[in-house]
C-alpha cells in the first residue's frame, strides 16, 4: 500500500514541479545570489555590509520615522498588486480581451513608481549621476500622458475623477520637491502629505477598475458604463 502512495505523490510533484518551473529557477537563483553574499562575507571580511543591506529601517528611539513613507508604500503595493493580480485572472477568463492589456500596463506604471519610490531612484540618479530631479519627473510625466491617450476609450468609462485627484496632487509633489521652499512642517506636508493622499485616491481608482473588469469579463456586468 505504501509504495502506489509514495508514487502516487512523486508523479503529483513532478507535475507541480513542471507547472511551477519559474518558481522553482527563481528560488534557486535566490538561494545562489544568498550563497555568493555569503562568501563574499566570509572571504573578504565584509560581513557588516551585508548587514547593512539586510538592517531594518526602524530606530528605537524614534519608532515613528519613515511611518507615513511606509504607509504609503504598503498602499502603492496594494495598487499594484490588486492590477496585476487582476490581470491574471482576466487572462484565464478571456486571454484575448482587449482591456487586458489596460490592466496590465496600469501595473506596470504603479509598480514603476513603486519601484522609485522604495529604492530612490530618482535621489540615486540626482546624487550619483547629476540626473535632474525634473528631468525624472518629466519621464513619468510623459509615460502618464502617454497612458492616458492610448488607453482615453476605456478611462472615460471609468470613475476618473478618483485618477485625476490623484495625478494632480502626485503632481503637486513633484513641484514641491523642486522648489526651494523654506521651512520644516510645510514642505514636508506639501511633498510628502499631497503624493500620500494622490496614492490613496489612484488605489482606491484602480480597486474599482479592477472589480468592474473582472464581473465585467466573467459575467458581463459593467458597474462604470461611461
Amino acid at each position: 500500500m505504501q509504495i502506489p502512495l509514495f508514487r502516487k505523490l512523486w508523479q503529483e510533484s513532478k507535475k507541480q514541479i513542471a507547472a511551477d518551473r519559474f518558481i522553482i529557477i527563481f528560488n534557486g537563483l535566490t538561494v545562489l545570489l544568498f550563497l555568493a553574499l555569503s562568501f563574499y562575507a566570509k572571504l573578504w571580511g565584509k560581513g557588516r555590509a551585508i548587514e547593512f543591506i539586510f538592517a531594518d529601517p526602524f530606530s528605537i528611539k524614534r519608532p515613528y520615522y519613515g511611518f507615513l513613507t511606509s504607509v504609503s508604500e504598503i498602499i502603492w503595493c496594494i495598487g499594484a498588486t490588486t492590477c496585476l493580480f487582476s490581470f491574471s485572472l482576466l487572462k484565464s477568463i478571456h486571454p484575448k480581451r482587449k482591456g487586458n492589456l489596460f490592466i496590465l500596463c496600469s501595473a506596470i506604471g504603479l509598480f514603476a513608481l513603486l519601484a522609485d519610490d522604495l529604492f530612490r531612484i530618482t535621489l540615486i540618479l540626482n546624487g550619483t549621476a547629476g540626473v535632474p530631479k525634473i528631468v525624472m519627473y518629466l519621464v513619468y510625466g510623459v509615460g502618464a500622458i502617454a497612458y492616458g491617450f492610448l488607453f482615453r476609450h476605456r478611462l472615460v468609462s471609468t470613475p476618473y475623477i478618483l485618477l485625476l485627484v490623484g495625478g494632480s496632487l502626485f503632481a503637486i509633489s513633484c513641484i514641491v520637491d523642486v522648489l526651494p521652499i523654506q521651512g520644516q512642517g510645510t514642505p514636508a506636508m506639501l511633498e510628502d502629505g499631497t503624493k500620500l493622499l494622490g496614492i490613496i485616491n489612484i488605489t482606491f481608482y484602480f480597486w474599482h477598475v479592477c472589480c468592474d473588469e473582472i464581473l465585467h469579463g466573467k459575467y458581463g456586468i459593467r458597474v462604470f458604463k461611461g
